[in-house]
């Protein structure tokens, strides 16, 4: 499988839709789980972002549209094809957000009734993909689910997500969950050498992209990589005592362009568990990080324990950002904020 330039979410823009490396077991099972005519009516696809989730997702769609597969992917010439690549073939819909990070709304869930409801237009498989399925919330959830309680015979729902707790325990039951775990490093580097990223690079984007080889990709674009050097010069200004926690949440509240909130957390808890893995193995990390290290109170284990608790607490707020609770940005940032400035008096 060749390695291409891949979008900001994660997949793939090639003639023919095939799986990334690290997918192979989760696709050949699959594969052949259709090929017996044993494909589950309901697909919940699931793993950390930057993982190629989407990709998977859109691979196998062109598998079910295809009138003749070959090798077990797409043929990428038959009308079935045509019509997918053209975003016209009238078996396949797509339900994604309205706006960028908005919700899944209940009308969007309700218009698949229709879909649902009538008969194929080619004589084959019907694919619904839905993505991130955690922006729906209840209501839209409950909606979707009286299509998975009911399904029709030809219709397959794809469902995508980065977190799998932000659904309702009826949704998960009622899908066939395909999971992606983060690939061993080495087969992560490779990929990330052979789509033209250098080795040094390569390896230290994808630590900060705690393994996932497409998010390490979209951490190497300019405006990221200036977005994320800032925020960690701010970070570092709070470390000293040279800025105010509340001003900082209020400057970061709304990122530049290249990042979001969520990706800025997620570079935090990178750093913190480079400082976690610093101080447990007394290996020498990035001098940035040795900064820090060393202006943290008290010496030994003991030392780090508010560290790991911090840690804890950048996980609950990703967590909350993913879900469908819409928390107040401000508010959680800043108590990040102030916390993170205590750990260093």
């Amino acid at each position: 499988m060749t390695a291409v330039a891949a979008d900001s979410e994660g997949f793939a823009q090639s003639q023919i839709p095939s799986p990334l490396p690290w997918q192979a077991a989760q696709w050949q099972r699959l594969g052949a789980q259709w090929v017996a005519g044993r494909c589950p009516h309901a697909l919940l696809i699931s793993g950390q972002s930057g993982l190629g989730k989407r990709r998977f997702a859109e691979a196998f769609t062109a598998l079910l549209l295809c009138d003749q597969p070959r090798h077990g992917l797409a043929c990428g010439e038959c009308r079935g094809c045509q019509l997918r690549a053209a975003g016209s073939h009238p078996d396949f819909t797509r339900v994604v957000p309205e706006k960028e990070q908005g919700p899944l709304k209940v009308e969007q869930i309700r218009e698949l009734g229709e879909f649902v409801g009538r008969t194929s237009g080619r004589e084959g498989a019907r694919v619904v993909l839905l993505a991130p399925a955690e922006a729906m919330n209840v209501n839209a959830a409950n909606a979707l689910l009286k299509n998975l309680e009911e399904p029709s015979g030809s219709v397959i729902f794809l469902l995508i997500t980065d977190h799998p707790s932000g659904l309702l325990p009826t949704i998960r039951s009622r899908c066939q969950t395909i999971a992606f775990p983060i690939p061993p490093q080495q087969s992560a580097l490779r990929w990330l050498r052979e789509s033209g990223i250098e080795n040094e690079d390569a390896d230290s984007a994808l630590n900060l992209a705690g393994g996932a080889p497409l998010l390490a990709i979209r951490l190497m674009e300019p405006e990221a990589e200036e977005t994320r050097q800032s925020f960690f010069a701010d970070l570092g200004a709070l470390t000293r005592g040279d800025e105010n926690p509340v001003v900082l949440a209020g400057k970061w509240e709304k990122p530049a362009e290249g990042a979001d909130l969520n990706m800025l957390l997620q570079f935090w808890q990178s750093w913190v568990a480079l400082m976690l893995k610093s101080r447990s193995t007394d290996v020498a990390a990035d001098p940035k990080i040795m900064g820090l290290l060393q202006r943290l109170p008290g010496t030994g284990p003991e030392s780090m324990r508010p560290v790991f608790g911090f840690y804890d607490h950048l996980l609950k707020a990703r967590a909350l950002l993913s879900g469908n609770s819409n928390p107040n940005k401000r508010l959680l940032l800043e108590e990040l904020m102030i916390r993170w400035a205590g750990l260093f008096r």
